[in-house]
């Protein structure tokens, strides 16, 4: 009995090609699992401060005391932001690697897209909104009375504007981190279907 026809352990063993993929596979679920936490926390926090707490805050809290606070709460809430932008566009580097040669599909580009649109909106609103709004807030402005009255009110309207887009972005993102998680590519659906089964062991 030929000794090469022979199974043995190395033949069950994973090549290192599996090994490889195997690793991807494992970095990319655990970025996607990441992203999604950092991503629905952000769009959770945004519903939490600007839907439900700023609200009462402003009307229940005589001013400057709810300007103050609700300028510092932000002002925290933008902080987290940045991070959780850092944490997504992290990610996707990882992703991205992970989806290796064979590239990515058109739901994974777009949320890349996502990912770097709400960066942008996170350093927008921490860099320049909320800063001049707790400036003006500290300055004695109130809304709509005035010429700072007005430039508040406009600066209110913005960060509402761009608060609403974030939370619809987030979502989104989560979705897709999701929808695009384990995806099978065009050239794994040829191999399984290309793959012959083992041979029974024995001569040949």
């Amino acid at each position: 009995m030929n000794d090469e026809a022979q199974f043995s352990e190395a033949d069950l063993a994973p090549s290192p090609e599996e090994r490889a993929a195997s690793r991807r596979a494992l970095i990319d679920r655990a970025a996607a699992s990441v992203a999604a936490l950092a991503a629905g926390a952000w769009a959770g926090g945004m519903v939490a401060l600007g839907a439900c707490a700023a609200p009462f805050v402003f009307r229940l809290a005589p001013a400057p005391f709810s300007g103050d606070a609700m300028s510092a709460a932000f002002g925290r809430f933008d902080q987290l932001a940045l991070g959780a932008a850092v944490i997504l566009l992290g990610a996707e580097v990882a992703r991205t690697w992970a989806a290796g040669r064979q590239g990515a599909s058109r739901a994974a580009r777009v949320r890349r897209v996502i990912a770097m649109v709400m960066a942008g909106c996170a350093a927008y609103v921490g860099l320049a909104v909320t800063p001049r709004i707790a400036a003006l807030h500290r300055e004695g402005a109130r809304r709509g009375e005035g010429e700072i009255g007005m430039e508040l009110e406009r600066l209110h309207r913005r960060a509402e504007l761009v608060g609403k887009s974030e939370v619809f972005l987030g979502a989104s993102l989560v979705v897709l981190h999701v929808f695009t998680l384990g995806a099978r590519r065009p050239e794994q659906d040829d191999e399984d279907e290309e793959a012959a089964a083992p041979l029974p062991p024995g001569p040949r």
